[in-house]
């Protein structure tokens, strides 16, 4: 099927890339003020609980894809021990280069750097990390299974990719109360804070028409990635998927297992998860 190419800039004529570029360099100054407030503050919560699937392999080497400002970059050298070094990529320099300040301040520049690159055609060397991540990007790609290719390939064999990126919830109450929010309120304070209307309108569009779920696992496996699966957190608008690059060991996955268990009972105690079946787990091998 053809992927629809939305666009934040209806009017504009450019590429899509050229346009996200365009877009993201103008709202780098807010981007982390509008997170937190779109986000009702889960923003960083949701970042923790991709990382703590991302623990388990014990990376060195990640490759932080849509880095953004550098927030999930930032986090991931706090809190997993094994990382040594961070590369993270993204087409926007402004976005990025918040992050190099932030990481400048964090005193963590001779471990995370920054380069601008093209997701769909990067230009490390095969199996180059150990690791990939992408927080809340993967929706602006241009062409998602290309760029599922491309981390494939960069990625050495058991290498793993952890994707977070937002999602319609899939309870039709939920749902209701979503399309009113991203629909309506979300514009308007991307309006006030970022002035850029369009930003935020498209954010909610992007979010509709990207693959979800076992569709985005599907892109995932089709791309070379062994194992694939996905964990949605409630209330849906968040969901993490996984991809190995190759078959690993049973023990590996029962430990990912229960460490997506112990997840579950953590945000359930701070009150975010309210029962089981919110916390969707869905393996395909």
């Amino acid at each position: 099927k053809t992927q629809i190419m939305l666009t934040p800039y209806k009017d504009s004529a450019e590429p899509k890339v050229d346009q996200i570029r365009r877009m993201f360099n103008r709202i780098a100054p807010k981007y982390d003020q509008l997170n937190k407030i779109i986000s009702l503050g889960l923003d960083r919560s949701w970042r923790r609980t991709a990382l703590h699937m991302l623990a388990p392999y014990a990376p060195k080497k990640v490759l932080d894809v849509a880095t953004g400002t550098g927030d999930l970059a930032l986090e991931m050298m706090r809190t997993i021990p094994s990382v040594e070094q961070i590369v993270g990529i993204d087409i926007s320099e402004e976005m990025m280069r918040v992050g190099a300040e932030k990481v400048r301040l964090a005193g963590l520049d001779q471990r995370i750097r920054f380069e601008r690159q093209d997701s769909t055609a990067m230009t490390f060397a095969d199996g180059s990390f150990d690791a990939a991540t992408i927080a809340f990007g993967i929706r602006n790609f241009s062409d998602i299974p290309a760029a599922a290719r491309e981390l494939h390939r960069i990625l050495r064999p058991s290498g793993v990719l952890v994707i977070a990126e937002l999602t319609e919830p899939t309870n039709k109450l939920l749902r209701l109360a979503y399309k009113l929010y991203a629909g309506h309120i979300l514009p308007r304070i991307g309006s006030i804070i970022a002035k850029d209307k369009e930003a935020y309108t498209y954010l909610p569009e992007s979010i509709a028409v990207m693959p979800q779920r076992e569709k985005m696992v599907a892109i995932l496996q089709e791309a070379g990635f062994t194992d694939a699966f996905y964990h949605s957190i409630f209330p849906g608008t968040c969901t993490i998927y996984v991809g190995i690059n190759a078959a690993i060991t049973g023990d590996l996955l029962t430990t990912i297992g229960r460490q997506a268990e112990e997840d579950m009972q953590m945000i359930q105690e701070c009150g975010k998860v309210n029962s089981q079946e919110d916390w969707e787990v869905h393996y395909s091998h």
